[in-house]
């Protein structure tokens, strides 16, 4: 007996650890510049196959919506609210009984941002659920804080250049 449960512990212990990591979803975060002092977060939330994660939705008395609340440190301010860059698919569940919005694969989120200062951090609250055909996971959340740094304009540059050289 002892033989058949030493055996048998490391073929489960790694089915559930991939299990478990199978189900991460995984965030990442970039910052676009659009014009002046205004700049785009973009996240990316990678979902793994075959695991959907929900839009923002809302659904009274469904899945958990994505959430994300963003909130601006000192020298940025917001534009706006989150907007769902990707397009959700969209279905009759029947085990919420009502249409919902589900990404697979990838998912994108913007928040545009204006800055009033050279350097600035917006902090983004995450907060998503994931499920499969048959299950869902708890819901998981993050937190994440995004630097934002305005870019040197060349003719700030070319004079601190000058000043140099003199």
């Amino acid at each position: 007996m002892y033989k058949l449960i030493r055996t048998l512990l490391p073929v489960l212990a790694a089915m559930i650890a991939t299990t478990v990591s199978a189900q991460s979803v995984s965030w990442k975060s970039s910052v676009q510049h659009l014009d002046g002092q205004t700049y785009r977060i973009v996240l990316e939330a990678s979902i793994p196959a075959p695991w959907h994660m929900y839009d923002m939705g809302p659904y009274e008395g469904g899945p958990n919506a994505t959430t994300i609340t963003f909130t601006a440190g000192a020298g940025a301010t917001l534009e706006g609210g989150v907007e769902q860059l990707s397009t959700p698919e969209r279905h009759y569940d029947k085990t919420f009984e009502m249409e919902i919005g589900t990404f697979a694969g990838k998912a994108l989120f913007t928040q545009r941002v204006k800055l009033a200062a050279e350097k600035a951090a917006v902090t983004a609250q995450l907060e998503w659920m994931i499920c499969d055909d048959t299950s869902c996971m708890p819901p998981e959340d993050t937190e994440m804080t995004i630097d934002l740094t305005a870019p040197v304009s060349y003719t700030h540059l070319r004079a601190h250049e000058t000043s140099q050289d003199l």
